[in-house]
């Protein structure tokens, strides 16, 4: 599967969200490669020379794209591996519109808030532009609620459902990944949140979160893969 993780505003979580996805897919057996598509940061490239410094295991592959030829090489990846997970910049750059043509889904982390739901149109212009290329394989937009208030008064489900139902061609993903300082400390150690031990009651959500998520995206290829037929 290819699976791009991208958006158009910074500081959503996509590289988190690609580092935990690409690590728990290793953890379940199958061949994966990250591919840090950001042309201004390599936070997915410092995150795996961090994991590779602890020594932890599985070990995650991870290249870098850039440019015109992302796509190309994204193809060339596809051969060799089971997934390969793309994380681009947050900003409508030449990869991310590269990654678009050839994904078999885009998951993008979207915390409802007035400002991000700002970027929704330059979303769709992306999404469609790539599909108007695609054929009949049509891109789908996942909307992944992420970095959400553990507040039991949100009403981030519902808003994600109006974006999505606002914006055709995208859909909201059931999960919810929430703000968990279990991710800040995962990541200074190299690990996924589903790899840290004796987990608290915190750490032990965020990592069921990432199960759950891992489930409905990976879980349900066939069903992403017929919603791109």
């Amino acid at each position: 599967m290819q699976l791009l993780v991208g958006g158009v505003k910074g500081g959503t979580g996509k590289s988190t969200l690609a580092v935990n996805l690409g690590i728990e897919r290793a953890r379940h057996g199958k061949r994966v490669i990250l591919v840090d598509a950001d042309p201004d940061q390599e936070s997915l490239s410092d995150y795996i020379a961090n994991r590779d410094e602890h020594g932890a295991l599985p070990s995650v592959p991870v290249v870098q794209a850039k440019g015109s030829t992302t796509a190309k090489s994204l193809q060339a990846l596809a051969r060799d591996f089971d997934d390969v997970i793309v994380d681009c910049g947050g900003f409508d750059s030449i990869e991310l519109r590269q990654a678009a043509l050839i994904s078999h889904a885009w998951v993008v982390p979207l915390n409802p808030s007035q400002m991000q739901i700002w970027t929704m149109p330059k979303l769709k212009t992306v999404l469609d532009e790539a599909n108007a290329m695609r054929g009949n394989a049509q891109l789908t937009g996942w909307l992944l609620g992420m970095r959400i208030s553990t507040n039991p008064y949100s009403s981030a489900r519902d808003d994600l459902n109006a974006v999505a139902e606002a914006f055709p061609g995208f859909r909201a993903l059931r999960t919810i990944i929430h703000q968990r300082i279990a991710f800040e400390k995962a990541e200074k150690l190299g690990l996924a949140v589903t790899e840290l031990e004796k987990p608290s009651t915190s750490e032990r959500r965020a990592r069921d979160s990432i199960r759950e998520l891992h489930q409905e995206v990976f879980g349900g290829v066939d069903a992403i893969r017929a919603t791109n037929a």
